[in-house]
């Protein structure tokens, strides 16, 4: 050894790998913003049904909205998208139903959880298993880990 380690090298080297294998968990940055805007959608809707000219701004009420929240659909699926998650076609027919229908909106906030929720758990699974191989290693005494 030389004067300048301290015999950790190798241990410090690995502890660098499991770090550069590690993935951060999908955090989906408009998907919160979603239902909130969809609420709120909804209680101008409710609000502007109790007035007399109702039937004039109805309809501008809900194109906005589908606008606004099919552009929110296609930046959230962009942010997940960067972060790893792969969805396929099914990105595209999200979008264009949001554009479209008045509900699709809070169904995707429930099905894009479902994707975000999986993927952090296969994540984590990957994490988990190659932490216990480590511990494997580690433990060749045959008792408890010493963590």
């Amino acid at each position: 050894m030389s004067a300048n380690t301290t015999g950790d090298e190798y241990s410090r080297g690995r502890t660098e790998e499991k770090r550069q294998r590690r993935q951060p968990k999908v955090n989906p940055r408009y998907r919160p913003v979603i239902v909130v805007v969809w609420g709120v959608g909804l209680a101008l809707l409710f609000v502007l049904s109790l007035f007399s000219q109702a039937a004039a701004t109805i309809p501008w009420v809900l194109l906005v909205s589908h606008l606004f929240l099919a552009g929110l659909v296609r930046q959230d699926i962009k942010s997940i998208r960067k972060q790893g998650v792969e969805w396929g076609f099914s990105r595209h027919l999200w979008f264009a139903a949001t554009l479209v229908f008045p509900l699709v909106a809070p169904a995707y906030y429930l099905y894009s959880g479902r994707v975000v929720r999986r993927e952090n758990e296969r994540r984590k699974h990957r994490q988990g298993l190659g932490d216990d191989t480590d511990d494997a290693d580690a433990d060749v005494d045959g008792g408890e880990p010493t963590s």
